[in-house]
């Protein structure tokens, strides 16, 4: 059993979960649960823990990671079909789900901290954002499985899961990916990263346990919370518009995609100041927080990892063609993710159309990349 070919079915599993989640709705009366785990449980999370397990053995200097250190995402992959078929057909599974995924979560932050000790000198800033996000993680898995054991808390232990898990589990981990994949995507040397990582962190960490601990009942809280995760994104969009713009914006590529799904994230902050203020907007927020940060944030990564896990790196021309490939016209993908998410965020429903073009394009274009040849 090899890493490379494990992390390729991550990825596909992630893309069929982005379609079913965003489809089924359409077709079925469900409540919002059961599609958006699809897309967060069945996809993204395993797949995060995928790429951690991928990255870790750069960030820490040290050998690259063994196939048995997947099994942390395999078994998230499992808890989120176990959650899946609870959402859908027998709700008393819920739990099992939630401890599985926590026992994943566990088992993948003690061989990260075992790989933080054998590191020759200081591990990069990045594996604390990663061990953060992890932790969020965890917190947000014992906040649901609180919600079972006392269920007169259940509204307020599935607010702090939620935000959690957006914000704290995904949201730390794809900034501090972000901040080191995008200048290997764009060619550019950003010597600011690792100082940005290390003193952005406790904003982020601060303000997204405000933000979980205000949804419970503080509209205030959780507002002061998101002010304090904007200072430390600004700075990171200052250097993709103006310091690094040329090397950035491009019309194919990884970069305009990374780029694009900060952006996104900066809207989505935004629209949930206002959800602090008026509540009934967060449900379309939460939906929107699927085409406007993730779908061009995986997007653009699989642009860039994909063809080298094909290629296993020994094939730098073939590397080089599929990444050209997966990359074209990129911008055009990214602005069909951003435009359906703004429609989405003002309560246009047909703003779903645009989202599943700009996927059903790179989902074409990934399945020509594994079987191009040469």
């Amino acid at each position: 059993m090899k890493l490379h070919p494990l992390l390729i079915f991550l990825l596909l599993t992630t893309l069929a979960g982005f379609f079913s989640g965003l489809i089924l709705p359409q077709l079925l009366p469900l409540r919002p649960a059961p599609p958006l785990h699809l897309v967060f449980a069945l996809g993204i999370m395993p797949l995060i823990m995928g790429a951690m397990t991928y990255f870790v053995p750069v960030l820490t200097r040290t050998r690259t990671a063994e196939p048995l250190a997947l099994a942390p995402a395999l078994l998230a992959l499992g808890a989120g079909l176990l959650l899946s078929y609870s959402l859908f057909f027998s709700f008393s599974l819920y739990p099992f789900a939630a401890l599985i995924g926590l026992v994943a979560a566990l088992w993948l932050s003690l061989w990260m901290q075992r790989r933080r000790r054998q590191t020759l000198g200081r591990p990069h800033p990045g594996l604390l954002w990663y061990q953060l996000a992890l932790l969020a993680l965890i917190l947000g898995l014992l906040a649901i499985l609180a919600g079972q054991l006392l269920p007169e808390y259940w509204s307020a232990f599935r607010r702090l899961h939620l935000h959690l898990n957006l914000l704290g589990f995904v949201g730390l981990t794809a900034l501090g990916t972000l901040r080191v994949l995008l200048p290997t995507t764009g060619g550019y040397a950003d010597p600011g990263a690792g100082t940005w990582l290390m003193r952005q962190w406790p904003w982020l960490a601060v303000g997204t346990l405000l933000v979980a601990a205000g949804s419970v009942g503080s509209p205030a809280v959780a507002l002061l919370g998101l002010l304090l995760w904007l200072p430390p994104l600004r700075r990171l969009l200052h250097s993709l518009l103006v310091t690094h713009r040329q090397a950035v914006w491009h019309l194919h590529g990884a970069t305009i995609s990374l780029a694009a799904a900060v952006l996104g994230l900066l809207i989505l902050l935004l629209s949930g100041a206002l959800h602090a203020l008026s509540p009934p907007a967060g449900a379309a927020t939460t939906q929107a927080f699927i085409p406007l940060f993730l779908l061009p944030l995986v997007t653009g990564a699989a642009t860039h990892l994909l063809p080298l896990w094909i290629t296993g790196a020994a094939d730098r021309e073939r590397e080089q063609a599929l990444r050209a490939r997966l990359g074209r016209y990129s911008a055009l993908r990214a602005a069909l993710f951003l435009s359906g998410g703004l429609l989405i965020l003002a309560g246009q429903s047909w703003g779903l159309f645009p989202v599943l073009l700009g996927l059903l394009h790179f989902f074409l274009s990934a399945l020509i990349a594994l079987f191009t040849k040469s």
